[in-house]
């Protein structure tokens, strides 16, 4: 594992330039030194500096982009200048003040060390600092070790379960690196109080372990271990098999997230009834998602992944039950064997069901428009379906011969 400086974005380098240069002591920290240690692309800048007040931090900020203080009251400002967009943020000290994940007040304390600073995170190797300019690496918890051991590891017993959703940052983080989970660890997950967690702060993390995960069944073994799944989703099956599926999956998720949401829920819930799926979903809840209804296509997925699929007739039908290349990846995923996927795109299947060849607008001068009608279309377009009719002549045809037995 090797550091990336040169990979280090200019707008980066002049931040940790800036605050040094008014007294401060700038560091890289969590995913991004993280990744770099990885050697896998940092998508995400994020800076801790020690030794300013928000007030200087803000003020040195300013001539370098716009500064956002939407953190401010517990110390992150977020700024922005073209594409970039970088979090920046002082130590803040956790005070409990309630009960729950809830009752715990953050307040900015840019005179704590960088051992106190670094105390406060989840996992010993998001509790790394790095300085890109110099090379120092701060790494009071053994972070680089378990990097290399490729294990995950709680910096600290009492923080880690301040916050319950760490137990399933776990999960994500297990299915996206495929490390292994220190044992302390899972019983930290099985103590963590997940009824404090709303839905839509489950969700996202479930989500990122779906989506992002390249080892599912890493996460999944975990999420049992800790008993993650009987609290969260108590009605649904987990087969032996589940794990072994989800990574089968993940080679035929499509590329594009919501999709490839799609396709996780799908897969996840396939085994069991309906009902308990639905109860995950509520759980999570999952509905509409950038205009995509995500519930409905995930639930229609599962439901028809089984379907018989011998014939053309039979994938033309699918695809009017459910999104096809979304079912045929989960069958994939549980069947072990390759889904039609030419014959899928062949048939022109990919986006949705065939269009009908017949419209009302072409019964117009045979039949008034009502029920009858809708009869006419709805058995036409099941030939059609069915390969019996193929273009607009023969399906006409069809339509006449019906409007014949009728009247």
């Amino acid at each position: 594992m090797t550091s990336a400086p040169d990979a280090v974005p200019g707008l980066v380098r002049r931040v940790l330039a800036a605050c040094r240069a008014v007294g401060g002591e700038a560091f890289l920290v969590g995913g991004c030194v993280r990744d770099a240690l990885l050697g896998v692309p940092v998508k995400d800048w994020d800076i801790e500096v020690f030794g300013l007040p928000v007030d200087h931090l803000s003020a040195a900020l300013a001539p370098l982009g716009r500064v956002d203080e939407v953190g401010r009251s517990f110390g992150v400002l977020k700024l922005r200048k073209g594409p970039l967009e970088l979090d920046i943020s002082v130590p803040r000290r956790d005070t409990r003040v309630g009960v729950g994940h809830r009752g715990i007040q953050a307040t900015a304390d840019p005179t704590m060390t960088t051992t106190e600073a670094c105390r406060r995170r989840d996992l010993t190797i998001n509790a790394i600092l790095m300085d890109p300019e110099t090379g120092r690496i701060v790494d009071p918890f053994g972070g680089r070790a378990d990097l290399e051991r490729r294990v995950l590891r709680a910096v600290d017993a009492q923080t880690f379960l301040e916050d319950p959703l760490r137990a399933l940052r776990v999960v994500q983080f297990a299915a996206r690196f495929g490390f292994e989970v220190d044992p302390g660890l899972v019983r930290l997950g099985r103590a963590a109080a997940l009824d404090e967690l709303p839905n839509e702060r489950v969700e996202g993390e479930w989500r990122k372990f779906l989506v992002r995960g390249r080892h599912l069944s890493r996460g999944l073994t975990y999420a049992r271990q800790a008993d993650l799944l009987a609290r969260l989703f108590p009605s649904l099956q987990a087969p032996p098999d589940l794990g072994a599926a989800l990574d089968r999956m993940v080679p035929v998720r499509p590329p594009d997230p919501i999709d490839a949401y799609v396709v996780a829920l799908a897969t996840w819930l396939a085994p069991g009834p309906h009902e308990a799926a639905v109860h995950a979903l509520d759980r999570l809840g999952v509905k509409r998602i950038g205009g995509v209804n995500v519930r409905d296509r995930a639930l229609a997925a599962r439901a028809h992944h089984a379907d018989p699929l011998t014939t053309d007739a039979e994938l033309r039908w699918l695809s009017t039950r459910a999104p096809t290349r979304a079912t045929l990846a989960v069958r994939e995923a549980w069947s072990g064997t390759p889904s039609p996927w030419a014959r899928c795109a062949a048939l022109g299947l990919d986006d949705g069901p065939p269009a009908p060849l017949l419209q009302g607008r072409d019964l117009a001068g045979l039949l008034q428009p009502g029920p009858a009608m809708g009869r006419i279309l709805a058995a036409t377009y099941a030939d059609q379906l069915d390969g019996a009719i193929t273009d607009r002549d023969s399906a006409l045809a069809r339509a006449r011969a019906l409007i014949e037995l009728m009247t």
